[in-house]
């Protein structure tokens, strides 16, 4: 039984960042493919536990033994399909978050419902075969099995095997789950044959083993309910907030996931793990000061250099913190008689879809921003507040009687800190900016802004007091300006912010224009639509976009597109995809400045997406990577891809500029043009020590740092300090 749950919770687990690294390129590298995919994994999770509730309680043991056997038997033959082919590949026109859970249903749905549901069924196995025994060890092992399997997947499997690899080996170990499962099914159906153990239906089990005083009330359901939904909430908001701000990277998934099942394994193996004031006092104070630690330090007189790994492990602290809360308090709820066990898992898988939903559905559709964070943060110092004021000895909500007994103080106390708690947060996070400061020069307005599967996108109004020449109109995804246009007539034509001429990229265009009368240009994210300003009547500008409401702010809110001197085409779908299939193109210089927010596309980094680039480049074209990024050294990434088309690159770094409307920007220009090498010097972004002084500018090359691929791509070594 023992090897059956920890195979089945290893292949469960293995099988998520496999499908999901699929995918990923084929929805624009957004972290919500990650996110649709959990809302899928969590789902079919409460399907195959509500599965198990059912044939448990439902069937004679003897029939829903049989009824497994032949699921188990099934979903061995579907294992094969774990790959889907490219067939699958969407064109651009699919609602994502549909397309992505269609496509998992189809090619992991049925063998992920029979490994969802074994694990429950198992327990219900020994609950019934040993009767003075605790099952739950067993759920602790199978988290144990998931734990091994988030973990193997990037060290063990992903550097040295293929995606059509993983996949082939992914469905041998299903073979060996299928004929251990069946294996103890038998060996259950021997011990029932033999009469060694009652074989009546788990209804009646209930009924004459269960006191009214073990049976569950409705507020300890909604406690198994509630609990692991804010847990899993948390878990995503945590990762979906770190892929947007840094990168959406399957090792960021897993390190996520990892820590949240971390927290099911401590907690479930033994009550003594979770010490309940104490958890609750750190996490109350954890979150507070995470918070607000821009305005605690400088208080106290102390500096520090928030880089992306300390934006990461933050939130992850954070994020482990209240799952280890919720599960620790999921364990004290936890029903007493084994009758209830299916139900138990039921409801927490019930939970954890929940939070899936909720994310995934309801936050898309209800929040025009990323709001779900504070929220996380909000309720869980609301647990932290109902944890210290509960009796900390009692495993039962406490009787009315015994409230009255509570100390009115204590209570009136942690009430008021609750309150002061919640406020801080929702101050320090700003989420409805309401302590937004306006400058003395500039008064804004929101104009617009949208959510969709591909992130938060809006358009501000920024309108100088004195002078008009200077207001003007820019884009955002999430917090970072991807776009601006000044709003009088007569300059507004000029690019701004990262597309000046100064640029890496207007110079590589401005080139290009005076070796050759038409320039063929493409542009992999629209933004505002700046660069079409450069385009000539000769000129054809054809602008690759995966989010239709990029393309429908670009039309409506900026004039790049509608004044371009040239021809200009829009292109809906992933950059890469699209270009691929468009096999008569070729281009004299492809931009690549596809952003969400401040997170870099990983899947149009790699070597087979610079693969496609070369395909649909004309000889002595150029290939300009946006590089600008303050988490992410990404110039190792791509010199190693220019090294590996065996062409020149030079680089280009322009420091901010207020009065010219110039964001500090650096780009990377890879091409075979050696007149355009000869003549240009690389310019590297410059390097300041601890007390922010100027260093001698270098190369800012990573030795350490190989060529990224589909297979294989990691962050951690370009992650800033």
């Amino acid at each position: 039984m023992a090897l059956t749950v920890f195979v089945s919770a290893f292949l469960l687990f293995q099988v998520q960042p496999l499908i999901s690294k699929k995918l990923l390129p084929w929805f624009g590298g957004s972290p919500a493919v990650w996110t649709t995919a959990m809302l899928f994994f969590q789902t079919t999770l409460f399907a195959g536990y509500g599965y198990a509730h059912i044939v448990t309680h439902k069937l004679k043991p003897r029939t829903h033994l049989l009824v497994h056997i032949g699921l188990v038997a099934v979903s061995a033959l579907l294992a094969f399909l774990i790959n889907p082919s490219d067939r699958w590949k969407p064109d651009g026109d699919e609602n994502p978050t549909l397309y992505v859970l269609m496509l998992l249903a189809v090619s992991i749905g049925i063998p992920y419902f029979t490994l969802a549901s074994t694990g429950p069924i198992v327990q219900a196995w020994f609950a019934r075969v040993r009767p003075g025994a605790s099952p739950y060890r067993l759920y602790s092992l199978s988290n144990v099995g998931s734990y091994l399997a988030l973990l193997s997947f990037p060290y063990l499997f992903e550097p040295y095997l293929s995606l059509p690899a993983m996949g082939m080996a992914w469905t041998a170990v299903y073979g060996i789950f299928a004929i251990a499962c069946i294996g103890t099914s038998l060996a259950v159906l021997a011990i029932l044959s033999r009469g060694k153990v009652p074989a009546a239906d788990a209804r009646e089990e209930i009924e004459n083993s269960a006191s009214k005083s073990e049976m569950p009330t409705a507020c300890m359901r909604a406690l198994w309910i509630g609990l692991p939904a804010l847990a899993s909430l948390t878990m995503i908001a945590a990762t979906d907030h770190v892929s947007h701000n840094v990168a959406p990277e399957p090792r960021l998934w897993i390190t996520t996931l990892g820590l949240y099942l971390l927290t099911f394994i401590i907690t479930f193996d033994h009550e003594r793990w979770y010490k309940r004031s104490l958890v609750a006092i750190v996490c109350g104070l954890t979150i507070l000061f995470l918070t607000g630690k821009s305005d605690i330090l400088d208080l106290v007189g102390l500096e520090w250099s928030f880089g992306a790994k300390e934006l990461r492990w933050s939130h992850f602290v954070v994020m482990f913190l209240i799952c280890f809360l919720c599960h620790g308090e999921l364990v004290r709820w936890r029903p007493k008689n084994n009758a209830y066990l299916t139900e138990f898992y039921l409801c927490i898988s019930a939970g954890g879809a929940c939070g899936g939903l909720f994310a995934t559905l309801v936050a898309v559709n209800l929040f025009h921003d990323y709001f779900e964070w504070p929220l996380c943060l909000v309720l869980a110092l609301i647990v932290c507040v109902s944890v210290l004021c509960l009796p900390s000895g009692s495993n039962h909500l406490p009787q009315p009687t015994k409230w009255n007994q509570m100390s009115h103080r204590r209570m009136y106390t942690m009430s008021i800190m609750g309150v002061a708690s919640i406020a801080w947060i929702l101050f320090f996070l700003d989420p409805w900016q309401w302590r937004s400061q306006v400058s003395d020069e500039y008064s804004s307005r929101v104009l617009h802004t949208g959510r969709n599967f591909y992130g938060v996108v809006s358009v501000e109004d920024q309108i100088h007091a004195t002078d008009p020449f200077s207001s003007y109109r820019g884009f955002y995804s999430g917090n970072v300006t991807h776009g601006m246009q000044f709003k009088s007539q007569q300059i507004r034509l000029r690019p701004l912010s990262y597309y000046t001429e100064e640029s890496g990229m207007g110079q590589a265009i401005r080139y290009l224009q005076k070796r050759q009368p038409t320039v063929r240009i493409a542009v992999i994210g629209l933004g505002a639509g700046s660069i079409a300003s450069y385009g000539r009547e000769s000129d054809t500008v054809d602008f690759y976009e995966i989010n239709p409401e990029v393309i429908r702010i670009a039309q409506e809110y900026f004039t790049f597109l509608k004044e371009c001197k040239g021809k200009v085409n829009l292109l809906l779908g992933d950059g890469r995809l699209k270009m691929d299939a468009n096999t008569s193109a070729s281009y004299d210089i492809i931009i690549l400045d596809a952003f969400t927010g401040g997170s870099v596309p990983v899947h149009l980094l790699t070597q087979e997406a610079f693969q496609i680039y070369q395909k649909r480049l004309a000889p002595k074209g150029f290939i300009v990577a946006h590089a600008t990024n303050s988490y992410l050294n990404l110039y190792p990434v791509i010199k190693r891809q220019a090294e590996e088309l065996k062409m020149g690159f030079r680089c280009s770094h322009v420091p901010f500029d207020s009065e010219k409307f110039i964001r500090k920007n650096f780009y990377i220009a890879i091409t075979n043009d050696q007149v355009y090498l000869d003549s240009t010097v690389n310019r590297y972004p410059p390097i300041y020590d601890s007390e922010g002084n100027e260093l001698p500018t270098k190369e800012p090359d990573q030795s350490d740092v190989g060529l990224w691929t589909d297979q294989f791509s990691s962050i951690n070594q370009i992650a800033r300090e």
